[in-house]
């Protein structure tokens, strides 16, 4: 049974976009994030990204922001037995599935709130998308949410590199849509208008080096974002 995070998943909000900041690495930008007005922010447990935070830096983050259930453990390709045990240690309640993980392992991971991410880069990758979410709701456990990126060979994510115009034409309507890849606050309210997500998230985007978020491009992009109208 899912618990926690009933603001994120369970509370209309019908006239703006939520925002996540992913890739947090250090407590007092975090805060700042919370405090501009992110909705989310990212914890990356994936060793070879330069966003990577380990247990101690997630502990810390995780009780320095107003609410837990705002923090989201990003994780990729790994157990999904090591990814409940990680995130229960942490108290977090929200997940991200960021590599090929298979559908199974949402049934594993049941009593948490789940964002799938998936790397589009061809209509081939949408259809793959697409089967993977009805293998999903055959088995019984969909993700809460859907993640797009764009697909970047030998990157799981933070690339700087939007997805491109006729990808993003053939997605199909998603209930909970997060949109990321190469935003910016220069291009998150066009991105938003096109693609109508339900969540934008961003890494590289509002950072002054990998992993160090800058506040004023934070700020700004929240702005952007929430200026936006959806529908």
């Amino acid at each position: 049974m899912r618990t926690g995070a009933q603001s994120l998943f369970k509370e209309p909000n019908e006239f703006s976009v939520r925002v996540k900041i992913c890739g947090l690495t250090r407590v007092d930008e975090a805060v700042a994030c919370v405090q501009a007005g992110a909705d989310v922010i990212g914890l990356n447990f994936h060793a070879g990204s330069s966003r990577f935070v380990d247990l101690s830096r997630a502990r810390e983050i995780i009780a320095a922001i107003a609410r837990p259930a705002q923090a989201v453990g990003l994780f990729v390709n790994r157990p999904a037995d090591e990814v409940a045990r990680v995130a229960g240690q942490l108290g977090l309640v929200t997940l991200q599935l960021h590599g090929d993980e298979p559908p199974e392992d949402l049934r594993v991971l049941d009593r948490f709130w789940i964002i799938r991410a998936f790397r589009l880069g061809s209509v081939a990758d949408i259809r793959a998308m697409n089967n993977y979410l009805e293998r999903a709701s055959a088995a019984g456990r969909s993700p809460d949410a859907v993640l797009v990126d764009a697909h970047v060979p030998g990157q799981v994510g933070g690339t700087a590199t939007l997805v491109a115009e006729d990808v993003l034409a053939e997605i199909p309507p998603l209930p909970r849509l997060i949109l990321a890849g190469g935003l910016t606050p220069e291009n998150v309210a066009e991105r938003v208008v096109r693609a109508h997500p339900w969540m934008v998230d961003v890494a590289s985007g509002v950072e002054s080096s990998p992993g160090r978020k800058d506040p004023a491009k934070v700020a700004a992009f929240i702005q952007a974002a929430r200026r936006t109208p959806l529908g």
